[in-house]
């Protein structure tokens, strides 16, 4: 209404009762009142006042009598409700200052509250007395409907000063809304620091993928600068084969500043980190169950299996097919050989010698930089920020239904009453154990 008379540029100007037709019935003088009107309407006050005080409010409560007994009994022994009882019929001090201690909480909702039989109101919900609280909580929370849920229900029917936050604080302590509470939402992307050269950081992961007849088990060491990366094929699990190739491809390539890992045994071991420490390279491992963490690898293990299924399929050797992949242009604007080698290598399909020879490829940081906000933008739209973690926080951890008890299990996550430290144990899915970060 108020833009719409925005166009208008307005006069004022008196006009007569009589010449004002449209104007409402309070700005018209009152009739004369008689004796006997007046005494009708106050007759009529009276009675209205009347009935207005023999409404009982706990008559409208879809409580139990027993219940009600209940808190009528606690409220007469609450010497703060019983405080805020005189207030109400007395009138209550102008200042706070004047009012008890235990009482305050009480003060800024004053003009709300009212009694009757030996009940306090904030307006139409039952004032509950201290002693009655952690009963009342349990009752709210019966059906364990979360911290929300548990808050419209109280703020529709009962009160009591601090009742939102005591009952936030019982909700978070829950250990059955924490067993089958839902897991927690997916947090934004957080990436790795952009490299600045070839192999200054590296990830590695391990697949298994049948290969000329037979299960075989395929390590692979991407970088993150030109996305080259090395496929090889590992004799067993164990973490000697694992740095006996990873001397080999550093030998080749160098060393690495920054090693990324999973949370494998073979990766996370004390044979890994006295090879970490005389080659002279930090090895960072992802958070356990979050292979975004580790995403570079994943993604190049996709790539190699689908490589090997292809190659399978078509009668093609790996190699060779891997040799032609390592030549193609990425969403980077340039191949992974030609970034990590500055040129291209030879393969199948006939290519320039300009090609061949070296020539750095420029802006190769800020290009990633460019990708990864690409990504990042897609990603976040799903994700959620959540509140940062200080050491010593009590948190949830949610176990999964097999948990190998690695060293970095063993040394950060407590297991569960009963349970025999063995290679593996059963947990199950929805168990959350309260631990704390270290």
């Amino acid at each position: 209404m108020l833009l719409n008379l925005q166009r208008y540029n307005f006069q004022l100007q008196f006009v007569t009762g009589k010449d004002n037709v449209l104007a409402d019935a309070i700005s018209r003088a009152p009739e004369e009142l008689t004796t006997d009107s007046f005494n009708y309407r106050k007759e009529n006050i009276y009675r209205v006042f009347g009935e207005v005080e023999d409404i009982h409010l706990r008559d409208f409560l879809s409580v139990s009598d027993d219940r009600i007994n209940q808190i009528i009994e606690h409220t007469a022994i609450d010497q703060a409700l019983q405080t805020v009882i005189s207030y109400i019929r007395q009138g209550w001090p102008d200042r706070i200052a004047a009012v008890p201690a235990q009482v305050k909480p009480y003060f800024k909702h004053r003009h709300e509250l009212s009694s009757q039989s030996g009940l306090v109101f904030r307006g139409d919900r039952i004032v509950i007395p201290s002693s009655l609280h952690r009963i009342m909580i349990e009752k709210l929370h019966a059906t364990h409907s979360g911290i929300e849920s548990t808050l419209r229900l109280a703020r529709q029917n009962i009160f009591w000063p601090g009742m939102n936050r005591q009952i936030k604080d019982n909700v978070q302590e829950c250990t059955i809304c924490a067993k089958f509470g839902a897991s927690q939402p997916t947090p934004t992307m957080k990436s790795h620091a952009v490299p600045i050269h070839p192999f200054q950081l590296v990830s590695m992961d391990v697949f298994f993928q049948e290969y000329r007849g037979k299960q075989r088990k395929f390590l692979v060491t991407v970088d993150h600068y030109s996305d080259y990366f090395e496929l090889d094929i590992l004799d067993d699990l164990t973490p000697a084969s694992v740095i006996k190739v990873c001397k080999r491809n550093f030998a080749c390539h160098g060393t690495p500043q920054l090693l990324i890992t999973d949370n494998a045994t073979n990766f996370v071991c004390e044979e890994m980190n006295e090879f970490a420490k005389a080659w002279g390279f930090k090895h960072s491992t992802s958070a356990p169950y979050h292979q975004q963490g580790n995403g570079k690898a994943e993604a190049s293990v996709k790539i190699a299996k689908r490589l090997i299924k292809k190659a399978k399929e078509s009668g093609q050797d790996l190699w060779f097919v891997l040799q032609q992949w390592r030549n193609i242009p990425n969403n980077i604007g340039s191949s992974p050989a030609s970034r990590l080698f500055s040129r291209s290598i030879r393969c199948g399909v006939p290519i320039p010698v300009t090609n061949l020879m070296q020539r750095v490829v420029e802006n190769v940081p800020e290009s990633i930089v460019k990708n990864r906000q690409k990504v990042k933008y897609y990603y976040d739209r799903h994700s959620k920020q959540l509140p940062s973690l200080e050491i010593g926080s009590p948190v949830y951890v949610q176990l999964r239904p097999l948990l190998r008890t690695t060293p970095f299990c063993r040394n950060r996550i407590k297991r569960p009453a009963g349970t025999s430290q063995t290679s593996k144990h059963r947990i199950s899915k929805e168990f959350a154990l309260k631990t704390w970060i270290e």
